[in-house]
C-alpha cells in the first residue's frame, strides 16, 4: 500500500472538473475521498468505479455495462444500462468514456498518476 497523488478529470452530465487528490494505491485499486466527501474506489484491473456516501452507493461496471445505484435510506436499487465507448489503461493513466443509454449523455472519467 502506498500514498500517491492523482489528477482527476471528469465530465459528468456536461459538468467538467479537474482536481488533484492524495490517494491510497494497493495493487490495481485506488482509493480517495473527493471534494463532495464521497468515498471513491477505482478498481483498474476489473474496470469498476465505486462512489459511496451516506445517502447512496454507485457501482459503475464497465465490463458488464451497467451502473447499480443503491439509495440507502429508501432501500431501493436501480440498474442503469450504459455503453462503454472507450477504456484505456496505461502505466500513468486510467480513462473511461461511457454513454448513459436512457439519458443519451456521454460521461468521462480520466485519472492520471502524478
Amino acid at each position: 500500500m502506498e500514498k500517491i497523488k492523482i489528477q482527476l478529470y471528469t465530465n459528468f452530465n456536461h459538468k467538467e472538473e479537474t482536481e488533484e487528490f492524495l490517494a491510497i494505491k494497493e495493487d490495481d485499486v485506488i482509493k480517495y475521498i473527493d471534494l463532495e466527501n464521497n468515498k471513491m474506489t477505482v478498481d483498474i484491473r476489473n474496470n469498476i468505479i465505486i462512489k459511496e456516501n451516506s445517502d447512496y452507493h454507485f457501482t459503475m461496471d464497465f465490463n458488464t455495462n451497467n451502473i447499480i445505484i443503491k439509495l440507502k435510506k429508501h432501500n431501493r436499487v436501480f440498474d442503469k444500462p450504459i455503453e462503454t465507448l472507450f477504456k484505456e489503461t496505461k502505466k500513468e493513466t486510467y480513462r473511461v468514456v461511457y454513454k448513459l443509454l436512457d439519458e443519451n449523455i456521454i460521461n468521462e472519467y480520466h485519472m492520471k498518476f502524478l
